[in-house]
């Protein structure tokens, strides 16, 4: 797959600043990591020397360095909630104990923590950036951009902020607002490697497969390690009749990541078109046969029919029986095509690019398949 990419750390800024920690509270609470900071955190909460503000200051420290450092959300949440009992006007443990919230998937409760950090400090715009994304999570597209565009207003000079809305707008279906929001975040991080890669996505879906490549090629640049930047722009070789250059592709993505069943698929596909031996059976090896797309990799094995297939896509997730019935249509029409059963390929591949979402890499592929076989979508 090759869906939109967060990037920026994991999307949610952060209040990691110590600024307001006075001299007196500051040592190593405030400078060591891990185990050996929270140790030292705990040393000035048990010694009672801080009061007021300084004492929450420490456990908001410790709460930072337990999410942080640690991974670990539950005890973050609870030296917040400590902090804030001490301090209620404490802005940014509110703003960290809703992105905790937010980790855990829970975006209510970090809304309502972000409703009161922009309270306690409205001009503070992580909390507005990381109320945006709780947002858009939740679906509330346009107040998400009004978030992104607020923490803009207040701090026009931070890429993850443009790319957020950026990524909001592309869900909303402006693309070319989404562009424009990536390039203006590529202009302030030139070396933002998720919003080069975004911005082709958005250029392909537009049809503009060469400006689409050279943001693939300027995103693998800066990050030749990401598998999926090598089957994006293997897609656009594809389809753009530099077969070689697509298997070469698809063939990097499968080295580094083996465990990646699209990555085999399309390798597959490709070899095929250059009249290559199969290795899918050789790579099924190393891939999970318990989970989807596994019922794809059967049906390129002869493993399973496409009705079988189909079957298998279905889903009390919504969502993901949309997303898992368009791959299933797209990959049998390859397999049709394949076999020389191009009407039965025409016929699938309209239907993956009528009902697949547009932002699925299956569904610029099926409109680029019916391109080359000559049918209207």
């Amino acid at each position: 797959m090759d869906r939109t990419k967060w990037g920026f750390a994991g999307v949610f800024a952060v209040t990691v600043l110590f600024s307001s920690l006075p001299a007196s509270a500051k040592d190593d609470c405030h400078d060591l990591k891990g185990d050996a900071g929270i140790a030292a955190c705990t040393r000035n909460i048990d010694s009672g020397k801080y009061k007021g503000h300084e004492r929450a200051i420490d456990f908001y420290n410790r709460g930072l360095k337990y999410r942080r450092d640690k991974g670990d959300t539950d005890r973050a949440i609870a030296d917040y909630n400590i902090a804030i009992s001490i301090d209620p006007k404490y802005a940014d443990a509110y703003n960290n104990r809703g992105f905790a919230y937010a980790r855990k998937g829970d975006y209510d409760r970090a809304i309502a923590d972000y409703n009161q950090a922009i309270r306690y400090n409205p001009k503070d715009p992580f909390p507005w950036n990381n109320r945006g994304f709780a947002y858009r999570n939740k679906g509330e597209l346009d107040r998400a951009i009004a978030d992104y565009s607020q923490a803009i207003n207040l701090n026009p000079n931070v890429a993850e902020y443009y790319y957020s809305r950026g990524v909001t707008y592309r869900r909303k279906g402006d693309v070319d607002r989404a562009i424009a929001d990536y390039s203006q975040a590529i202009s302030i991080d030139p070396k933002s490697g998720d919003a080069f890669y975004n911005r082709g996505l958005a250029y392909r879906y537009k049809g503009d497969n060469d400006r689409a490549l050279a943001d693939f090629n300027q995103a693998i640049s800066l990050d030749p390690q990401d598998g999926d930047l090598y089957k994006s722009r293997g897609r656009i070789n594809l389809y753009t009749g530099a077969v070689p250059k697509a298997l070469a592709d698809f063939n990097q993505a499968a080295a580094l990541n083996p465990k990646d069943p699209y990555a085999a698929l399309w390798v597959e596909i490709v070899g095929q078109r250059n009249n290559l031996p199969s290795r899918l059976m050789q790579a099924s090896s190393q891939l999970d046969t318990t989970k989807w797309p596994a019922p794809i990799i059967g049906l390129f094995l002869g493993q399973m029919t496409p009705a079988a297939v189909l079957a298998a896509a279905d889903d009390p997730d919504a969502t993901k029986k949309k997303g898992q019935i368009c791959e299933a249509n797209f990959f049998s029409g390859e397999l049709s095509l394949m076999k020389g059963a191009n009407a039965e390929a025409i016929r699938l591949f309209r239907l993956a690019a009528s009902d697949c979402p547009d932002s699925f890499p299956e569904w610029y592929a099926a409109k680029a398949e019916l391109k080359a076989l000559g049918a209207a979508p």
